[in-house]
């Protein structure tokens, strides 16, 4: 008798134990689970974002690629118009907090040539509840002179306003999307209109690639008026310069 009830208080005793591991366990569990429940996908997207995006950028891989192939450069003479252009590009992160937490300067330049400025533009990135979506809004400078060059002295921006910059309207902000291991960011559809034309710019954003394409193109008849590489990507990689 007395073995029975020693035997059965063991089992007793492991029966507590075993509750007890249990309960901890799930309680483990649930709060995991809460916790990567209250992760928001959107600001961890606009955190890699702005991880991935700051950086130098050249297609020289891509052009030497199309010139072994015979197809056409676009240089600077103008010889071989409408194929892709030699582009480099810069994308620094700024603190601007007057344009926003996410801000980038942007400076690109075509055909080799630091003074032949490609595209020039202060980038806001932010997140918009309503469309559940990434936003990138593009502000033109309207002084360009007299920053060219600035992505090697960003200091030089200290005094850059919204004011001191012509902001495009919201239907020319960029879209974002996750597409595999990379973001594309889209401007909308026949949206970002100027006159008689509407413009589409898009880039595809990876850990170390940069590649864009954009296109003007005739409201009234969808002809394109102007474009490069027959609105194919410009494949830019991430280079240290």
């Amino acid at each position: 008798m007395a073995k029975t009830i020693q035997f059965t208080a063991r089992a007793l005793c492991m029966a507590v134990v075993l509750a007890t591991l249990w309960a901890c366990g799930n309680q483990s569990s649930d709060t995991e689970t809460t916790q990567t429940s209250t992760i928001d996908p959107l600001a961890a997207d606009l955190e890699t974002i702005m991880s991935w995006w700051p950086g130098d950028y050249h297609n020289d891989k891509q052009i030497a690629a199309l010139v072994a192939d015979g197809k056409p450069v676009w240089r600077a003479d103008d010889t071989g118009k409408g194929g892709h252009i030699e582009v480099t590009s810069h994308y620094k992160v700024v603190d601007l907090p007057a344009f926003g937490e996410h801000v980038l300067y942007v400076e690109e330049t075509k055909h080799g040539d630091e003074s032949l400025i490609f595209r020039q533009r202060i980038y806001t990135l932010t997140v918009d509840p309503d469309m559940s979506a990434i936003r990138v809004k593009l502000w033109y400078f309207k002084d360009k002179e007299k920053y060219v060059g600035a992505w090697r002295d960003l200091s030089r921006l200290a005094d850059l306003t919204p004011e001191n910059m012509s902001p495009l309207k919201d239907e020319c902000d960029l879209i974002v999307a996750r597409e595999g291991a990379r973001y594309h960011m889209p401007m909308q559809d026949k949206a970002c209109v100027f006159g008689k034309n509407y413009f589409s710019y898009q880039v595809l954003l990876g850990e170390d690639s940069f590649w864009f394409r954009d296109k003007i193109v005739r409201v009234a008849d969808d002809v394109v008026v102007s474009t490069a590489g027959d609105f194919s990507y410009h494949e830019l990689d991430k280079v240290g310069l």
